[in-house]
């Protein structure tokens, strides 16, 4: 059993309120103090929040450490409300610059005296759950420190201790880039007047995924991770879900060898048939007894998926239906970005959410790794609008991950607590329960 994360994302998007107000400040607007106490603007409030809460952020000590190396004193800097200084340290190159950073390497939580990072949290949640084998994606410009907080990690949490922990990364595939247009001018292009390549979503990463070779594989979202004392419920519910995945393999795989016995009968036939309508929801179409034998078996031989789901307070993001595909009804994880305006009511009416926390097979029955593209549906790619250098520009993006890229597994949604999602989408998200640092 293994962990995979997908943790290439930036931290910019924690960080939106405060770059907002920092570029503000820097092309002619009012100083920081002053677009504080208008809370008109709609970065004032986030903004006076981060600073009011900031002795109880992790990243306290860094920026306080920044500071001091420059002669101020960020306590009293906050104490006169003097907060210019505070975000040149967070933002410069030469202090923090945090919205260059993976949001992985981020600091989330302290532990004592220790400041732990999303990824260090994600570690000591699989090991306490297990898990001895992890993979991340990540940046390739930070490949080299993800490796170094890695090696620290295991060193001084499992090596010490006589175990052993296989710790693995890769990068996004050069190869899986694509395109971006700006509306009337056709193709977008980076500044020395080539074509622009942008990564091409997390549904590029399918590949990754399937080269770590896992057999059961526990999929995370990078931010969703608690402080160690919210840890255990979480894993509680995932052992649940890693028994529920063996459950439905283990009964796939008996009806797989009878319905492949050369005297399979009716009876065999008909059994199989019940039990993909009963887990996953799907009528098998009433063909001849040769064709019957062939469609149970296109339908219970493909990866599996468990996928947990919390009741939905409204968070963007996606959610579980039923897709109606070319292959019929089948159980499909949407995100907002691949719904029509007609659509988009779906998503208010949802009564579940989609946290990206789930338990994947990825071998057939004869524990040979699934070639997972074959699952995959391409009409499921996205188009996303972003931004470019001050422009808006619409990029395309491969098959999401858990949306198209496994429209055609076999999907299993299971309810989960709301308590064990802990999603952190803005820096102030860390002071919510399952965050928060006392000090």
């Amino acid at each position: 059993m293994s962990l995979f994360v997908p943790a290439s994302g930036a931290a910019s998007r924690l960080f939106v309120s405060l770059l907002q107000l920092d570029r503000f400040r820097k092309t002619g607007g009012p100083n920081t103090s002053a677009l504080l106490l208008d809370r008109s603007h709609p970065f004032g409030l986030p903004a006076a929040r981060f600073f009011s809460n900031l002795r109880r952020l992790a990243l306290f000590e860094n920026l306080k450490n920044v500071l001091a190396s420059r002669g101020r004193d960020l306590s009293r800097l906050l104490a006169l409300k003097d907060f210019d200084p505070v975000l040149d340290a967070l933002f410069d190159p030469s202090g923090l610059d945090v919205a260059r950073w993976p949001k992985a390497l981020i600091p989330f939580h302290r532990q004592g005296r220790r400041v732990l990072t999303a990824f260090e949290e994600h570690l000591a949640e699989s090991l306490a759950f297990g898990v001895r084998k992890a993979h991340f994606t990540v940046p390739q410009e930070y490949l080299s420190e993800f490796r170094r907080r890695g090696k620290k990690w295991v060193r001084l949490h499992v090596h010490r201790r006589g175990g052993r922990f296989r710790l693995t990364f890769s990068v996004q595939d050069p190869a899986t880039d694509t395109l971006a247009l700006e509306k009337g001018k056709g193709w977008v292009h980076a500044s020395d007047g080539s074509l622009l390549l942008r990564p091409g979503g997390h549904g590029a990463l399918l590949g990754n995924l399937e080269r770590t070779r896992g057999d059961i594989v526990l999929v995370r979202n990078i931010d969703n991770v608690p402080v160690a004392s919210f840890q255990a419920i979480g894993n509680t519910w995932r052992k649940a879900m890693v028994g529920r995945l063996i459950e439905a393999q283990t009964e796939a795989a008996v009806w797989i060898r009878g319905i492949l016995k050369r005297d399979c009968s009716e009876d065999t036939l008909l059994g199989a048939e019940k039990f993909i309508q009963r887990t996953l929801g799907i009528h098998c179409r009433p063909l001849s007894f040769a064709k019957r034998r062939v469609q149970a078996l296109a339908l219970l031989n493909r990866p599996w998926r468990v996928c947990g789901m919390v009741p939905n307070t409204g968070d963007p993001g996606g959610g579980p239906y039923w897709v109606d595909g070319k292959a019929g009804p089948c159980r499909q994880i949407v995100e907002g970005s691949q719904l029509v305006k007609s659509q988009k009511k779906l998503l208010l009416r949802s009564t579940h959410f989609n946290p990206v926390d789930m338990v994947v097979g990825l071998k057939d029955v004869k524990g040979r790794p699934f070639k997972l593209e074959r699952y995959s549906d391409p009409s499921q790619a996205i188009i996303s609008n972003k931004h470019f250098e001050g422009r808006e520009i619409q990029t395309f993006e491969h098959p999401g991950l858990w949306n198209g890229a496994m429209a055609y597994w076999n999907t299993i949604f299971v309810e989960l607590p709301a308590r064990i999602f802990h999603p952190v989408k803005t820096i102030t998200d860390l002071l919510l329960s399952g965050h928060t640092v006392r000090v």
